[in-house]
């Protein structure tokens, strides 16, 4: 069983940029902002799977082997300009706008929902009497209601009365050229995100 996900990466540079988000909310002194997430960890999620087991899996690597032989997986671009927090799970992230509808952004609006239908046709075959049963947790549909994000602080509390702009920083832009499988590892230093496998985004 392991527990995966897909989504994309940062660059170096946007990295550094993230890491100095972090940076000025610690040097706030504020100890409800929360703990930084590691410079390692920055990723957009675009669809969760949960604990898989390797059946399962074997059957995703599949399925986007296909779709990257035949209609290709669409490069996309997504502007993070706002700290969100999301009280329940104690997340400070930066975000953009949710993403409702296919027109506000459709090609990552696709590749969200292209992610989701993969999962889905997974889950319909190996879980079809339960949510949870064969190694993949039932999922809604986020393409629906899926907020971008990159999470920067865990067990936050609070959110920062300034905005981006007022803490002298700029808006990320992401346009990765990859999309990755990521494993979550549970270690001594915490969790850990590896990369098992990378498509290209064309």
């Amino acid at each position: 069983m392991q527990r995966l996900f897909l989504g994309v990466s940062p660059t170096k540079q946007q990295v550094n940029q993230l890491c100095d988000i972090q940076s000025l909310l610690k040097a706030a002194g504020h100890k409800g902002y929360g703990r930084p997430v590691n410079r390692n960890n920055f990723h957009m999620t675009l669809a969760f799977l949960g604990q898989t087991h390797d059946a399962c899996l074997a059957q995703l690597i599949k399925a986007i082997d296909l779709m990257a032989h035949t209609d290709g997986w669409t490069k996309f671009s997504i502007t993070f300009d706002k700290l969100t927090l999301w009280r329940k799970p104690q997340v400070l992230c930066l975000s953009a706008p949710s993403l409702t509808q296919v027109s506000l952004n459709p090609d990552l609006y696709y590749a969200v929902e292209h992610c989701q239908r993969i999962i889905h046709s997974i889950q319909s075959k190996s879980a079809p009497s339960s949510s949870i049963d064969n190694g993949v947790e039932q999922l809604t549909r986020p393409h629906l209601h899926f907020t971008p994000h990159i999470t920067l602080l865990r067990k936050a509390k609070l959110l920062p009365k300034e905005t981006l702009m007022q803490l002298g920083l700029t808006p990320i832009t992401l346009t990765p050229n990859q999309m990755h499988l990521y494993q979550s590892v549970s270690g001594e230093r915490g969790v850990e995100y590896h990369i098992l496998q990378s498509w290209p985004l064309v």
